[in-house]
């Protein structure tokens, strides 16, 4: 009965959310599929295998849940964005306003107010390595976390990686990143 009022929910917030979204993520991952190489033979094995694996079927689900719902709220799309389009909100964290402004590929924080105003932090995506990295005043970047082999990899200081199954349950998840961050201290 669980499992069926799941599903009925689930089917729910497509059908009656009147907004079929741009399924950015998954036309993402087919364009790049589709553009990995020039025989039609590799596209379709790495198509198959992406499929296998469920990666298809992962994107169309974060796409459904997720991205088109945010696009429907908000009216645009976090993956969908183009060179140029941002999006700003203020947001209050622990009496702490900041401010929070993401572009295509790029996120940035700034602390608006308290002791440490001023203060800000950007992050980078580069898609060719599937990472965020963070971004220092002198421009080099600091790689946080990468997709290697399927598993989420963070990257520690001391040059140590957490390496993540996508399916590990978040507080597990965050139990063992907090541990590798504690013992590093």
């Amino acid at each position: 009965m669980r499992k069926l009022i799941m599903c009925g929910a689930l089917a729910s917030s497509v059908l009656f959310s009147s907004c079929l979204g741009s399924f950015s993520a998954f036309n993402n991952l087919k364009d790049w599929n589709n553009d990995l190489s020039d025989s039609k033979f590799v596209n379709n094995l790495v198509f198959w295998g992406l499929n296998i694996i469920p990666v298809y079927s992962l994107f169309f689900v974060g796409d459904v849940l997720i991205f088109n719902v945010i696009e429907f709220w908000s009216g645009s799309n976090p993956i969908a964005m183009a060179e140029g389009e941002y999006e700003t909100q203020i947001v209050e964290h622990k009496g702490t306003k900041l401010e929070m402004k993401a572009s295509k590929n790029r996120f940035e924080i700034e602390i608006l107010d308290g002791k440490r105003k001023g203060e800000r932090v950007d992050l980078v995506y580069k898609p060719s390595e599937k990472s965020w990295n963070a971004v220092k005043q002198n421009g080099e970047l600091i790689k946080l976390s990468s997709v290697e082999e399927g598993l989420i990899v963070y990257h520690l200081p001391n040059g140590e990686q957490i390496k993540l199954d996508p399916t590990t349950p978040r507080e597990e998840g965050l139990a063992k990143i907090n541990k590798e961050v504690y013992d590093y201290r």
